[in-house]
């Protein structure tokens, strides 16, 4: 049997961390110039961008005389070994053993290398298996060893409940003039399903991924998160970006982007396509929501005491079809 932790938590004004690429752009020296399209003119000859300490984006390339390009646009560059492309492919062939219990992978393109994560709780067959896989590829992947488990943190917070279990809103949206709230899937699979506060579950996938819509019965929908932080858009986030989330066990606390494209296995379950923080979450904190200033990143969905993924808010808001409320 699956473990799973009851009560989940909710983070929106009117209403869960263990279970998120568009391009950020800041100002620079020429207006015109934004990480995607630098990247785009230089096609495959890139390692992808990323914020630096200073919240300045760097474009990373593979030369010399492609550092000079995007200077010349007003955006930092900086050479490296990797390809975004070689990157991805090695992601790929780790996305394509299944998944590994209580083990992640992806992106952290400040350091141009796909970085593996085990933990005490992954299986030592498995463990040995996917080291092996990361030694093929040299220094392009890092491996890194954490204590304990990767879970799911299903718990309390300001909450929507079914009567069974307690589960979290990350974001309030709108369709078709109707009010409803975005969070994550594991809530209505492993929750015992909806309605959610008298709202009926509109759809919910998990795993693979990890999103919810449900509907808001209250009829109250503002663009805002509990610590009174008013959402604008839905962004993808960025590795170096600083960032916030809300729950309720762990109040809002703030962190970095550390890997992009996060694919992880926790109690069964594997999820792709996430982002991972350094921002402390813990049970009770699940499927609140992940956000930079007003741009709305993710859902929470796992990781462990030091580390949260988030489920891309711009995937679920493109799967579901929903906007942010105008006011």
């Amino acid at each position: 049997m699956r473990s799973t932790r009851f009560r989940l938590s909710a983070l929106a004004v009117g209403s869960f961390g263990a279970l998120a690429l568009a391009m950020t752009t800041v100002p620079a020296a020429s207006a015109a110039a934004t990480p995607a399209a630098v990247m785009n003119s230089l096609g495959s000859a890139t390692g992808g961008h990323y914020l630096d300490d200073s919240g300045a984006s760097v474009v990373t390339v593979l030369n010399n005389a492609d550092a000079a390009k995007v200077r010349a646009s007003g955006l930092n560059a900086r050479v490296v070994k990797y390809s975004l492309g070689q990157l991805g492919s090695v992601k790929q062939q780790l996305d394509a053993t299944g998944g590994v219990p209580s083990a992640g992978w992806g992106l952290d393109l400040a350091r141009n290398q796909v970085v593996v994560d085990v933990y005490d709780a992954t299986p030592k067959a498995e463990k040995d298996a996917l080291l092996e896989t990361a030694r093929q590829h040299g220094d392009m992947v890092r491996v890194e060893h954490h204590p304990g488990a990767m879970s799911l943190f299903i718990k309390g917070g300001d909450q929507i409940s079914n009567g069974q279990a307690s589960c979290s809103n990350g974001f309030n949206v709108e369709k078709d003039g109707k009010k409803l709230l975005l969070s994550a899937g594991h809530c209505e699979k492993l929750g015992g399903g909806g309605p959610w506060n008298d709202g009926k579950t509109v759809d919910a996938v998990f795993p693979d991924e990890d999103n919810m819509l449900v509907e808001n019965a209250s009829g109250e929908g503002p663009s805002e998160i509990n610590d009174g932080t008013k959402i604008t858009e839905f962004a993808d986030a960025t590795v170096g970006e600083q960032m916030k989330r809300a729950g309720i066990t762990s109040g809002v606390t703030s962190g970095k982007v550390t890997k992009v494209d996060y694919t992880f296995e926790a109690e069964g379950y594997t999820v792709y396509h996430e982002f991972c923080t350094t921002a402390h979450s813990d049970h009770g904190d699940s499927g609140g929501p992940a956000y930079d200033g007003g741009k709305g990143l993710g859902t929470l969905s796992g990781g462990d005491t030091q580390t949260s993924c988030f489920f891309p808010a711009t995937l679920s808001a493109k799967r579901y079809g929903v906007t942010l409320p105008k006011s």
